[in-house]
């Protein structure tokens, strides 16, 4: 019986939210041989750098795609980082790095310096995501029908232009979401958080640890719904579905599950955004085409380009020309750009905000280095970064970003905190963009970068040698 099989017809593991020595993974864990470090390459690689060093690593595997549907997909935590490769010669999630609360995946809780694999094999792997110590990867089984890259809501056609995931048509072909690491305020959407662990304890005051240390299933209210894009925050996760509806869970305390006026707790499974979701009360709004969360505030783009805000906004990135506390429910930012710009994508740091236009062209706004100038580090509408042309992505961690051209450059720039993440070669902030040159530029070689992740130590790009 293949992996797809039985994935699809075995029962959920525990969802008590800790592990217990009776749950079983649904994902075997196998050690990855093929995938080492190499000094040049004539190909496709991935390229880490940060987490305390200065120095760039190149990652090789015959497996590195760097385009097309089974693309190599990369994700980045505080300490830890995935990649997911879906090769002939090699299929699975790496994970390297911290593994404290179980984020890597691999079925323990030890930290790793060289890459795990988790054994994927019958699926393919359409995203993953992490948080500062938590975990999700979307996949689909291989014997499905046709994955399509675009899929018919209503009358109006949804793009699939998002890195995050590529939309199933509905219908057609089911998505599995997989959760593992950290759980304490229910980020897995599994049930299970630190406060069900204490009623677990019937009161006694006994320090519990909430986490999940194998992928383990994320069921949806509705198992007819497909997700197609994820996001991960430090401590929340969100959810995008082609049926247009957001869901959220774990930390809530700054409005970022977007919840409601009334609510800021924690929420232990998916749980409806009803303010932009076609199930609540969103189907006047239209469908939201991509989402970005990072940290503690989210970022929603809908398919008319219209623009919402939520959770965390006392530095000023809600760009409506002032500070605001927190934010409990989605807010629609009128058009905060020239009326000339139309917004593309978004991305979501902790302190500050991003947005792409059409032209190419990289909005700001909020507050720290925010590649202004070195004296401007504060502006409560979006400013536009000079010396950012022809850019067709933008990524935002918590307080640094990246921007990658139409040409394949890399630009970075923000506050590096002797990480290194920067990938300038030094521990030095950068108040304005800078190109990050590739290991690989050399004898006249030209390295295009085709994506980007950001974690808060250290970040992977993916790299293909010309």
């Amino acid at each position: 019986m293949t992996l797809a099989r039985i994935l699809l017809r075995s029962t959920l593991r525990s969802r008590n939210g800790h592990c217990t020595a009776t749950t079983r993974p649904l994902l075997a864990c196998c050690s990855s041989s093929q995938f080492h470090s190499s000094a040049f390459l004539e190909k496709a690689s991935v390229v880490e750098w940060g987490y305390g060093s200065k120095e760039m690593n190149i990652f090789e595997s015959d497996s590195v795609i760097p385009q097309g549907l089974n693309k190599t997909q990369i994700a980045a935590g505080a300490s830890h980082r995935l990649i997911a490769l879906s090769g002939e010669s090699e299929s699975g999630v790496l994970g390297e790095g911290m593994n404290h609360s179980g984020q890597l995946g691999n079925g323990t809780r030890g930290d790793t310096s060289t890459f795990s694999a988790i054994d994927t094999s019958g699926m393919d792997v359409l995203a993953v995501a992490c948080g500062r110590e938590h975990s999700m990867v979307l996949m689909r089984p291989q014997d499905e029908e046709a994955f399509y890259l675009s899929e018919t809501l209503g009358n109006e056609e949804v793009s699939a232009d998002t890195d995050s995931a590529v939309p199933p048509q509905a219908g057609v072909s089911k998505t599995l979401l997989f959760g593992f690491g950290n759980s304490m305020y229910g980020q897995l959407g599994l049930g299970g958080s630190k406060d069900t662990l204490a009623k677990e304890l019937a009161g006694q005051q006994v320090a519990g640890f909430v986490f999940e240390p194998s992928p383990t299933a994320i069921e949806l209210p509705d198992p007819e719904e497909n997700v197609v894009q994820v996001q991960c925050g430090l401590d929340h996760t969100i959810i995008r579905t082609n049926q247009g509806n957001l869901y959220s869970m774990g930390w809530g305390a700054d409005g970022q599950l977007g919840l409601g006026p009334e609510s800021s707790s924690d929420r232990a499974v998916p749980t409806l955004i009803e303010r932009l979701s076609w199930k609540g009360r969103g189907k006047d709004l239209g469908h939201v085409k991509e989402i970005s969360s990072s940290t503690d505030f989210t970022l929603a783009l809908m398919e008319n380009h219209q623009l919402w805000i939520w959770g965390n906004a006392e530095y000023g990135q809600c760009m409506v020309n002032k500070k605001i506390d927190r934010i409990l429910e989605p807010m629609h930012i009128p058009h905060p750009i020239p009326s000339s710009e139309t917004i593309a994508s978004v991305a979501a740091g902790g302190t500050f905000g991003l947005l792409l236009t059409q032209s190419g062209k990289v909005y700001t706004c909020g507050y720290g280095a925010l590649g202004l100038r070195r004296d401007k580090n504060q502006i409560l509408m979006p400013e536009q970064i000079a010396g950012l042309e022809g850019v067709r992505k933008i990524v935002a961690s918590t307080d640094y970003a990246a921007a990658i051209t139409d040409k394949g450059d890399l630009y970075t720039w923000g506050t590096d905190g002797k990480t290194g993440r920067l990938g300038h070669g030094d521990f030095e902030h950068c108040f304005e963009p800078r190109r990050v040159k590739m290991p690989q530029e050399k004898d006249g070689h030209k390295a295009i970068v085709h994506d980007v992740a950001l974690g808060q130590d250290g970040a992977l790009a993916i790299v293909e040698t010309k």
